[in-house]
């Protein structure tokens, strides 16, 4: 995921990382709304998307929120099956569609996000929107990634926890600053 972390694209400032990893502190969404906002923005610039890109632009949102320090963007378990991290409440709520476009948003009234929650969802969307899923899929497979730390063939799904997607993700901003 080169070069998408950058002053201009999210401002200045990095805030402390919040090791509570808490969402009681009204920044924390549902990933249903997460995923309503990448649907309208699909919509608005007329680019279709399916369940899985839908599912694995949530998870890139919310993992490089943990990893650039700000937190969880979501209060939903991110969880590893065979085509990488799935939040079970947004596969439920997206599954009619099959490997469908989607054609209509999630939710009757879009949620607020705070600036820099919005800075990163459009960021995502800018560079990953254009990919199909089994593309983002496979960057979720990634050496060292949280799902292949947490994934195992023959186990029900596991949990990944958010720590350990905040670990992977802050080290690769960290590589990125070592640049």
């Amino acid at each position: 995921m080169p070069g998408i972390w950058t002053n201009t694209n999210l401002g200045s400032t990095i805030h402390p990382t919040i090791y509570g990893m808490r969402c009681d502190m009204g920044a924390c969404h549902t990933a249903l709304a997460v995923a309503d906002r990448i649907i309208h923005l699909s919509l608005e610039d007329e680019i279709p998307v399916t369940p899985m890109q839908v599912q694995k632009l949530t998870y890139f949102c919310h993992a490089w929120m943990l990893g650039l320090g700000y937190g969880p963007l979501f209060q939903d378990a991110v969880e590893s099956w065979r085509y990488g991290p799935v939040i079970r409440s947004l596969y439920h709520a997206l599954k009619h569609y099959g490997s469908n476009r989607i054609t209509q948003h999630l939710l009757d009234k879009p949620a607020a996000f705070t600036e820099q929650e919005e800075r990163i969802i459009k960021v995502i969307w800018r560079q990953y929107g254009q990919l199909d899923g089994t593309r983002l899929s496979r960057m979720t497979h990634a050496a060292g990634s949280p799902w292949q730390q947490t994934y195992q063939k023959d186990e029900r799904s596991q949990i990944i926890h958010n720590h350990v997607i905040r670990d992977y993700y802050s080290s690769l901003v960290e590589q990125r600053r070592a640049v």
